[in-house]
């Protein structure tokens, strides 16, 4: 076949112009924003599981917190004599302003403008106005790194009175508590309100009337957190009047989502 002199224009069929070079340049860039766009969905969703994850680590801490506060006030097996006596009439004294930070009064606070739950960092490493997990129970609760809460969880109680709890109810106590998931820096704040009846004369009693801890969860529809700081985890000036009749122990419970600026609100 004779070639064509050197500066000839080939024939059209003969001409390349990179047409296929194109085409598989943009095939390429489409298949990588794809797989760009499919690796970016995945570690979205692995990111929203771990914080899932975090989350319900923190909540099942705060949780176990509020059942050990309340083994605390109802004076469980395993509580120490002189903290159980802080939970009768004699011990009334010992909730004060700015919660006890020592000795058998540690974490008990009183009811003030604002609420200790506010006022306090519950986020504090060592705080010693915050119970640790088992503080007075000698319950133990693992932690550590991986599935486990990065801290103990801690609480505070307080001595509160709703409008309408007059002293055959009993006393009423209002449970703070803070867990944390296996990072520190994800926490859930869970609290509760908790009745104790008085104690029963010699020679009677009322089944329905044991102060022991209720099952964990929602418990039968009762008073929110009332007194200063309480209602709807905002302004904490709702309250509600409580029925003649309820249960004893755990009344009710709710998630203070907004701790962070509740308690920035507090200490400006």
């Amino acid at each position: 076949m004779a070639r064509a002199p050197c500066g000839a224009i080939l024939p059209g069929p003969m001409r390349q112009r990179g047409a296929a070079l194109v085409c598989a340049l943009v095939l390429m860039l489409a298949a990588m924003l794809v797989a760009a766009s499919v690796c970016r969905a995945v570690f979205a969703s692995i990111a929203s599981a771990g914080a899932e994850r975090e989350r319900s680590l923190a909540h099942e801490a705060a949780e176990a917190a509020l059942r050990d506060a309340e083994r605390d006030i109802a004076a469980a097996a395993g509580t120490e004599p002189a903290r159980a006596a802080q939970f009768t009439a004699a011990g009334a004294a010992s909730f004060v302003d700015g919660c006890g930070r020592a000795g058998s009064a540690r974490g008990l606070c009183s009811a003030s403008s604002p609420p200790a739950w506010q006022a306090l960092d519950l986020a504090e490493p060592g705080n010693p106005a915050l119970v640790p997990y088992g503080y007075f129970t000698g319950a133990t609760l693992r932690t550590g790194k991986g599935l486990l809460p990065a801290r103990p969880p801690a609480y505070l109680i307080e001595h509160i009175a709703p409008p309408g709890a007059g002293e055959p109810l009993g006393s009423f106590y209002r449970i703070t508590a803070i867990g944390f998931g296996s990072n520190a820096a994800t926490r859930v704040v869970l609290q509760s309100v908790y009745r104790k009846p008085k104690p029963a004369p010699p020679g009677t009693g009322n089944p329905s009337d044991d102060p022991g801890p209720r099952a964990d969860g929602p418990a039968a529809p009762g008073p929110p957190a009332t007194g200063p700081g309480a209602g709807n985890g905002n302004d904490g000036n709702a309250a509600a009047t409580p029925p003649a009749q309820l249960p004893a122990g755990r009344i009710g419970w709710r998630e203070i989502a907004n701790w962070p600026r509740l308690h920035a609100e507090a200490v400006e």
